[in-house]
């Protein structure tokens, strides 16, 4: 087994090798201590089994790598280890695609060989990789968007923002070659192609599930987002964003259950 431990902290550092080394016979072992290192080492062609994240890092967070190594389509188990954490951070680190973590108490290091031999297991035994979003969010209020963004990347990471002004920038976007969304996040009221209009748009050209939102309730235009086949319509009153990353999954799982219906109905049919 190769691993690669991204820590600042040198006496962790130290404890860890010398634990792992005894646990894991003829185990590969590197060690960086910024996120910056990690993403070097990743994309100068190392090659690891394990990847062994602490949380908090000079540079940034643990979850820097473990979402570029994600993005990135490598084969490589993630295990985090965090000396302080919640069970916000559990759930961002498992959602974005960590295969365990473990909190630095106790005699956790008694046990970790085997847990990184079982995170690598693990992820051999996953039939696709782990779900990662991107959900196209056209809005054209600067201060909402910085909202928004700044809400995804601390709750959840695991959904990237294809952040857009308006409806033609939008869809020019989503048709550059390279370029995808599963999910789209729409604002009413937006500059030229109102909301409603490039909700059909997406509709019809890209089967893309939508949720509409507004800054002000509107009953004739949520009756006819509903009917123009939004899978939400959203008001932004008083912590709206944080319902947000749930309602795109939400979105997504709708679509790919339709998606597999489709497909099934159509193998059930007689050949003719």
């Amino acid at each position: 087994m190769k691993l690669l431990y991204v820590e600042d902290n040198p006496f962790d550092r130290d404890l860890t090798r010398r634990a792992l080394l005894k646990q894991l016979p003829g185990l590969e072992w590197d060690a960086v201590d910024s996120v910056r290192d990690a993403i070097d080492r990743l994309e100068n062609g190392s090659a690891y089994d394990v990847l062994l994240l602490d949380m908090w890092l000079p540079d940034g967070n643990g979850l820097d790598v473990l979402l570029h190594a994600r993005r990135r389509g490598l084969d490589v188990a993630v295990a985090v280890v965090a000396g302080a954490g919640d069970e916000a951070s559990v759930v961002r680190f498992l959602k974005a695609g960590a295969q365990d973590y473990l909190p630095k108490r106790g005699n956790y290091l008694d046990r970790l060989g085997e847990r990184l031999l079982r995170a690598r297991a693990r992820l051999a035994e996953t039939a696709r990789p782990p779900l990662l979003l991107t959900a196209l969010y056209v809005e054209s209020t600067p201060a909402d968007v910085d909202l928004t963004r700044r809400h995804f990347e601390r709750r959840a990471p695991h959904i990237a923002l294809a952040v857009q002004s308006d409806g033609p920038a939008a869809l020019a976007w989503l048709e550059t070659p390279g370029h995808h969304a599963d999910v789209a996040l729409i604002d009413l009221r937006l500059p030229g192609m109102s909301g409603l209009e490039l909700l059909d748009t997406l509709r019809a050209r890209h089967a893309l599930p939508c949720i509409l939102i507004t800054g002000r309730g509107d009953e004739v235009a949520a009756a006819e987002a509903m009917r123009l086949g939004a899978v939400d319509y959203v008001v932004k009153e008083h912590g709206y964003v944080a319902a947000l990353p749930s309602l795109v999954e939400h979105a997504h799982v709708l679509a790919a259950y339709a998606a597999l219906q489709q497909a099934c109905a159509r193998q059930a049919r007689p050949e003719r």
